[in-house]
């Protein structure tokens, strides 16, 4: 089998050619046919602020709409806002479309906005994104379809953030009580929902009113099938039309079927382990944490488990992201100096900890959990492996509390700007981990309020060279995602896993 492009590489190339092959935003007739996606889960919730996984944002990001939209080469363009501005260091005025409707009718303005960027901010409401939301001091109607988004300090990540945050009805938010609202969504997507039988289905169909166009497609439902041999035969079959991560190893198979194909992007996701030094004591001592990462073999399981399709990364940041600094290298693997740095800390025999890790969320999670717990059981290192379904990993990541020692993950930055991860991850108290490092965070924080982009490289630069000294999180690969689609599908795949089922039209 051909082994992928280097990732890298990928990344910038594959842009061009989505940007290439986007359809455009206007159909030019009534929405007919069917299309069925099957993901590796099902969604979390349909409210979009009481979720934060990447498969509830692609089945969400069909209902609802952002502010400002991030097209298919990731650029920014005006979404339900026209036009941003910054008025001063801390104020953003923000210019709204007229004359788009809710699926139940109701006009979308600016009430609409001020509601559904304060709601996450409630202390009672429990949104998993009320850290991101945080930034917003508050927004002032200055009429019907503008709005002064203020900020707590300067934030030159706004605009990005817009870009993620779904606009709601708050009309109807106000009048529905919020089990309804889990899973019943009206917004002004392009999208209405139609039903959702839970791990099994979830329908929706054209808005043919839609603001953009009417879609090419009618009907659209998203089928969670987690296991991965059933998620192709199912494609193979006929039974769906489209699969989100397609085994490397079975690329060439599905690729040599007459009426299918393959589509591949460099992925925004990478993989990592987290490690809690306050739930495990041996873990809180940095020549452990290092001695983990030098027993990590990421090559060998880039090579066998994802057959070249996935690239080693030094730091927890993704190619493509503003503020990497590509000149740190990984960590080579050197299991005798894992043992040696082991020794030095006390434990000549070796330790012991616990690890979660999912199944079904991430193109081989539960395999390569396996491998990495093979790989340092030869340093001495043994890992106690909990692998639970998507939604209960993702049930213990948002509580924190729930999770063990160390937990595998992955990350797709939604800002492409480091401080996403940097942020979220290792600054905003507490992390999933419990990490704090004050040096770092005065770091981050210095970056996320500075308005000058080289003052934040150099900043991220510094951030970097903490996080690779500390090893709070064991960094792996950043993986190249690969989709199974019939052959009569018109679509090319998005670096940050959206399906927008608007940008997919059949040619026969």
């Amino acid at each position: 089998m051909e082994v992928l492009l280097n990732a890298r590489r990928l990344f910038t190339a594959s842009l061009v050619l989505i940007s290439a092959t986007f359809l455009g935003f206007a159909a030019a007739q009534a929405p007919e046919g069917r299309i069925v996606i099957a993901q590796g889960t099902d969604a979390a919730s349909l409210d979009p602020q009481l979720q934060n996984d990447a498969f509830s944002t692609s089945i969400l990001a069909n209902v609802f709409d952002t502010l400002i939209y991030r097209n298919a080469d990731l650029g920014l363009e005006p979404g339900l806002a026209t036009s941003w501005e910054l008025l001063d260091d801390t104020t953003w005025r923000v210019t709204l479309r007229e004359g788009v409707t809710f699926h139940d009718g109701e006009p979308f303005s600016a009430e609409d906005v001020k509601f559904s960027l304060e709601r996450p901010l409630a202390a009672d409401f429990g949104s998993p994104l009320a850290g991101r939301f945080a930034i917003i001091a508050g927004v002032d109607i200055v009429d019907e379809f503008t709005v002064d988004v203020r900020t707590t300090s300067p934030y030159p990540l706004l605009p990005a953030r817009l870009s993620e945050w779904f606009m709601l009805s708050k009309v109807y938010v106000e009048a529905t009580d919020q089990a309804t609202l889990s899973i019943n969504p009206v917004g002004t997507g392009a999208y209405e929902f139609v039903e959702w039988v839970k791990d099994e289905r979830l329908v929706l169909r054209a808005n043919e009113g839609y603001w953009r166009g009417t879609p090419s497609i009618l009907d659209v439902t998203f089928r969670p099938i987690p296991e991965l041999s059933t998620r192709v035969a199912a494609l193979q079959s006929g039974d769906v039309d489209l699969i989100t991560n397609v085994p490397a190893f079975r690329q060439a198979e599905v690729d040599g079927n007459a009426n299918l194909d393959v589509r591949t992007v460099p992925s925004t996701f990478f993989q990592y382990v987290a490690l809690d030094g306050t739930k495990n004591p041996v873990l809180d001592d940095v020549r452990v944490r290092q001695a983990i990462q030098y027993a990590t073999n990421v090559e060998e399981i880039v090579e066998f488990l994802f057959d070249g399709a996935a690239e080693r990364i030094a730091v927890p940041l993704a190619f493509g992201t503003f503020g990497l600094d590509e000149s740190i290298e990984p960590y080579p693997y050197d299991p005798e100096r894992a043992r040696e740095l082991l020794a030095e800390a006390g434990y000549p025999d070796g330790i012991r900890f616990a690890m979660d890790a999912p199944v079904g969320r991430y193109a081989q999670d539960k395999e390569t959990a396996e491998a990495l717990v093979g790989q340092w059981s030869e340093v001495g290192i043994d890992v106690d492996l909990n692998i639970n379904e998507w939604s209960v990993q993702l049930t213990k990541y948002r509580a924190g509390t729930e999770l063990t020692d160390s937990h595998f993950m992955g990350w797709g930055t939604s800002t492409f700007d480091a401080d996403d991860v940097f942020f979220g991850g290792f600054v905003n108290q507490p992390t999933k981990n419990n990490y704090e490092n004050p040096e770092l965070s005065e770091l981050v924080l210095q970056a996320r309020t500075s308005l000058d982009p080289a003052e934040r490289e150099a900043l991220y630069g510094e951030a970097q060279r903490i996080l690779y000294e500390d090893v709070p999180w064991i960094t792996l690969f950043q993986q190249v995602d690969i989709y199974g689609v019939r052959d009569d599908l018109d679509w090319q795949p998005r670096p940050d896993q959206k399906i927008e089922v608007f940008t997919i039209s059949r040619t026969r």
